[in-house]
């Protein structure tokens, strides 16, 4: 219960201390199976919780010995990486939890788990009710329940909403691929949790569509391909006209939203243009403005779009400050700005190079980078072996993750504490309970 509270609030910064309270609480909760589970923690398939373990270290080593800026960093030490590691003594005891129940009392559990998780999405489908309709229907709505704008209290930023609804899903679409792998003759009570999940899949297609967010569609859309292959691959015990079903739906879903992105996106049309435009750094420098009030025109003579033109840049730029500082700078947010500063005088207002993984990189430094994402690939891998119904929440979840740190600006106090915590989860979930099954 109080994992499924803390998910649904935790991306609402005007709630951020009932989430203090969730995090300490689930925190403190989670001491208790962690100790009576210990002796898992020295295995080998321990070895990501301890790589996650070393990510911390390295964070404090880097802030005694390394670090650039002392004072901003050991404000993140307090606020960032404080979030952070309560998260991940949280998951960490809810997964050991999770996977030393009883195979006959899974599936309550799950239901739990999974309306958690459900929740952003549930409580924005409510918000976006009231604010559309609120009116007409004589609500006076406060505004903690409509959807607001960057000006306004309670305004969560599109990035939030990616971060936490992409796993939601990917998950759904693993689990559909597990009810129709597993099973080649559908009951009727099978029918209605495949409902459900492609409800919560068209809710955050609708949701990416909405707030018109071309990394959440983009992203979607990967998964969805990913979702597909395995369909094809993974199903064919399964029925024809069965398999065509989920393949039409899902299709017909997936068409329509990147169709309505794409109308509503004119960057769509020049992105491989505008890339190409945004690589040449030194022939366009505007890129050095984060404002975005100068851009250049493409090899076309049209006006670049502005966030295809500077993400390309940034990126660019951010390989090349990585390579000049491999252990970094030391901060998870703003690493990118003060180095592009440093080497770009000029340069003003920048602060993310819009790529998770390269922020992390350019604050933690390949160390650090690399305890985080071979922690998340070994948990990946170690899903094959965990039962159900956590092998799919592991496995999906983490390439959702992974997935979604590529180009979006998420290495925020928030979105970070998020992403340790799914790894910290599948940590927990992955050290106790081994199936001989071998698919995701």
């Amino acid at each position: 219960m109080t994992f499924a509270m803390l998910y649904g609030i935790w991306m609402i910064y005007e709630l951020l201390y009932f989430r203090r309270i969730l995090l300490v609480s689930g925190a403190v909760l989670s001491l208790f199976p962690i100790y009576q589970f210990r002796a898992y923690l020295f295995q080998k398939r321990a070895i990501s919780l301890w790589l996650i373990i070393g990510l911390f270290l390295w964070a404090i080593f880097h802030l005694i010995f390394l670090a650039q800026d002392y004072p901003a960093q050991l404000l993140e030490l307090r606020r960032i990486w404080k979030y952070a590691g309560l998260g991940a003594i949280f998951a960490l005891g809810l997964g050991l939890s999770l996977s030393s129940i009883a195979p006959n009392k899974r599936k309550s559990y799950w239901v739990l788990i999974y309306l958690g998780l459900c929740l952003p999405i549930l409580i924005y489908l409510f918000r976006y009710f009231l604010t559309m309709h609120g009116s007409s229907l004589g609500i006076s709505a406060p505004a903690i329940l409509k959807i607001n704008f960057a000006t306004t209290a309670y305004y969560i930023p599109k990035t939030d909403y990616i971060a936490f609804c992409l796993p939601v899903l990917a998950l759904s679409l693993g689990q559909i691929l597990k009810i129709f792998t597993l099973r080649t003759h559908l009951k009727f009570r099978q029918y209605f949790p495949v409902f459900i999940y492609f409800m919560v899949i068209a809710a955050i297609l609708f949701l990416f569509s909405i707030q018109n967010t071309k990394n959440g569609i983009a992203y979607a859309a990967i998964l969805i391909g990913l979702f597909l292959v395995l369909v094809l691959r993974k199903t064919f015990s399964v029925k024809f006209w069965y398999k065509a079903l989920i393949l039409l739906v899902v299709g017909i879903l997936a068409t329509t939203m990147l169709h309505s992105s794409i109308q509503k996106n004119d960057a769509w049309r020049t992105l491989i243009t505008d890339v190409r435009t945004g690589l040449k750094l030194d022939q366009y420098p505007h890129w050095k403005d984060a404002s975005g009030i100068s851009l250049p025109n493409n090899e076309y003579g049209q006006v670049v779009s502005g966030s295809t033109y500077v993400r390309a840049a940034w990126l660019k730029a951010g390989l090349l400050l990585s390579a000049q500082t491999p252990l970094g700078y030391g901060l998870i947010e703003d690493s990118f700005g003060r180095l592009a500063k440093a080497s770009w005088p000029d340069s003003q207002n920048l602060t993310h190079s819009h790529s998770g993984w390269l922020d992390l990189i350019l604050g933690v430094g390949f160390p650090g980078f690399f305890c985080l994402f071979l922690a998340l690939l070994l948990n990946i891998w170690q899903s094959r072996a965990v039962a159900d119904p956590w092998r799919p929440m592991i496995f999906w979840g983490l390439i959702a993750n992974m997935v979604l740190w590529v180009t979006t600006e998420v290495a925020a106090t928030v979105s970070f504490s998020a992403l340790i915590f799914w790894i910290s989860l599948a940590c927990g979930l992955t050290l106790i309970d081994e199936t001989q099954e071998k698919t995701p």
